[in-house]
């Protein structure tokens, strides 16, 4: 049975529409699932017994969050990812992108948490992802984000929200729709987070996350983009709502992550 949509099987068409969006590059892919492979998987997830929470995250940026650290999903999940880092599915990505060093990574669901869930009045701040690859510190350059919700209406949140490049102010707004995935660019630059969810009635924001790596270490040079288009290394790095919130004891790990993040960008303009 086939697993991506085969209208999805060609992006090159889109690569001007994914380079014209912003904040920065993405785009937005419905149905992305074949029909009938969605509608097993809607069956299967809505059982709520195949879930092992690897870690949970409830503060002031990340609410009401878990996510897998685990490699007992069910193959119905698991063998998405395993076509999402498929060589076929990379040389789709690399039309789309024109990123002609892309690669998938070899890291499981162990170390990088593919499958993510998020319940009632739960949200997630801006923030940018870790920048390498954990196993061989390859550039990280690309995300995919797959809605798998089946019952989630408009009402209840959860949109993905895309930043300004200092991750201040929302520039655009993806709505959460099932079977809908967003690949979007990731740069040190692209800052992204989750609308607080409401009034879900105990449905669960249910997601699929796989990003991809360069062997090149200037992966976007010969992009003309709106913020500068040096890579540079960071870890995952959130941006506080105000500036007296860095000065809290309680918010240390995320005010240590963004002077580790503000040292690097420094030292990527010399």
């Amino acid at each position: 049975m086939k697993i991506i949509n085969p209208i999805h099987s060609n992006l090159i068409e889109r690569k001007e529409e994914f380079f014209s969006k912003k904040p920065f590059p993405h785009i937005i892919l419905d149905d992305f699932l074949e029909k009938k492979y969605f509608s097993l998987l809607e069956k299967q997830i809505s059982k709520n017994n195949y879930f092992k929470k690897g870690k949970s995250f409830n503060s002031n940026l990340e609410s009401n969050k878990s996510i897998s650290l685990n490699t007992n999903l069910p193959d119905i999940i698991s063998n998405i990812t395993t076509v999402l880092n498929s060589y076929d599915w990379v040389e789709v990505l690399k039309s789309l992108t024109g990123i002609q060093t892309l690669k998938s990574t070899k890291v499981g669901n162990t170390k990088l948490a593919n499958y993510h869930e998020m319940g009632t009045n739960g949200f997630l701040g801006s923030h940018v992802d870790h920048s390498t690859d954990p196993s061989n510190g390859l550039p990280h350059v690309l995300n995919i984000i797959l809605y798998l919700s089946s019952e989630w209406k408009e009402n209840f949140g959860g949109a993905t929200l895309l930043f300004d490049k200092k991750g201040k102010k929302i520039i655009s707004k993806i709505k959460y729709k099932k079977n809908r995935a967003v690949i979007f660019l990731h740069t040190p630059y692209s800052f992204h987070g989750v609308e607080r969810l409401q009034d879900n009635k105990g449905l669960k924001r249910k997601t699929l996350y796989v990003d991809y790596y360069s062997e090149s270490t200037n992966p976007f040079e010969k992009f003309d983009l709106d913020f500068p288009n040096k890579w540079f290394k960071h870890g995952t790095t959130f941006v506080l709502p105000n500036s007296s919130d860095y000065l809290k004891a309680k918010n240390w790990p995320y005010t240590k992550s963004l002077i580790k993040y503000k040292i690097e960008h420094l030292k990527s303009k010399l």
